[in-house]
């Protein structure tokens, strides 16, 4: 995705980019669902340290992610480390972890949704490896 911001404040200006330009294509019906929390910043309370304890707990639980890529992200035999010095620094914008987190990496043993995660521990994953592998959050 060439071109593209990454991380959230990449969702959120495409978020906004569809709402806004729906809206001036046609009549937009009035909502009767509440507003996805992820499109309304003003009424998000869960924080990101929220967010970054949830990922951790999958990566080092359901999610398996610690049995190839270590406890501490160091990598071993069989993953790359995915903190600290042996981390490949091209490997760690927000929009490349997402989606190795989704869909795996071809001819190696990372797969998608490791541990039968879902799309939304995923995404919880993907923010706790991208603050960890740039040094803004601990393993």
């Amino acid at each position: 995705m060439q071109g593209s911001r990454s991380g959230p404040a990449g969702v959120m200006a495409a978020a906004v980019c569809i709402i806004v330009g729906s809206a001036c294509h046609q009549a937009v019906p009035p909502r009767t669902e509440p507003v996805p929390v992820a499109l309304d910043a003003k009424t998000d309370t869960t924080s990101e340290q929220d967010v970054l304890t949830e990922g951790r707990k999958i990566f080092h639980g359901t999610g398996l992610c610690y049995a190839c890529h270590g406890g501490r992200l160091q990598g071993g035999p069989v993953a790359p480390a995915l903190a600290g010095p042996r981390r490949n620094p091209a490997d760690t914008s927000f929009a490349y972890i997402l989606q190795t987190v989704r869909a795996g990496r071809p001819h190696s043993a990372m797969v998608a949704g490791q541990g039968g995660i879902d799309d939304g521990q995923m995404l919880q994953v993907a923010n706790y490896v991208w603050a960890v592998s740039n040094g803004r959050a601990v393993p």
